[in-house]
């Protein structure tokens, strides 16, 4: 049963930020790195479908781990966009032009940066949003895990 819901958080989250793709916000750098999370969570959740496996339970962990430092690192990210601390140098605004290579400036100013949120909902930007559903999503599938049992039947 948690590797159902599971998959069906993961679709949700990938899934919605390919239609916000579509609607016209790119994705920067890291918004495209957090998504490896969700794939990985994804194939990790599948995986007792196709092949009989007896230790639900330490993929379940593994997912766990891994969207905790989802969670991390989209916090990072956040605190990014917040101008909290400084990203990485190839995702900040501030551009320094080089006229010997104007060319290359105009084209990596098309790529989105990463500390500018292209979207806001209630003043979240999706990184935020990352961050809460990968850390509510980590959180149950470890108290999951931390049930009597500690292991559910797919």
């Amino acid at each position: 049963m948690v590797n159902k819901i599971i998959i069906v958080i993961s679709l949700i989250v990938l899934i919605s930020v390919y239609v916000i793709e579509i609607m016209g916000y790119a994705a920067c750098d890291l918004c495209l790195k957090q998504r490896w999370a969700w794939y990985l969570a994804l194939i990790i959740a599948s995986i007792p479908f196709f092949i009989t496996v007896n230790f639900n339970k330490i993929l379940l962990s593994i997912i766990s781990i891994v969207l905790f430092c989802n969670a991390i690192f989209a916090a990072w990210h956040a605190g990014i966009e917040w101008d909290l601390w400084p990203g990485l140098g190839t995702c900040n605004s501030s551009m320094i032009f080089d006229n010997n290579n104007l060319l290359e400036t105009l084209k990596e100013s098309s790529v989105p940066i990463c500390d500018d949120a292209s979207l806001r909902i209630f003043g979240v930007s999706l990184a935020g949003y990352n961050f809460i559903v990968s850390l509510l999503t980590s959180i149950f599938v470890l108290i999951t895990l931390r049930k009597k049992d500690g292991s559910e039947k797919t």
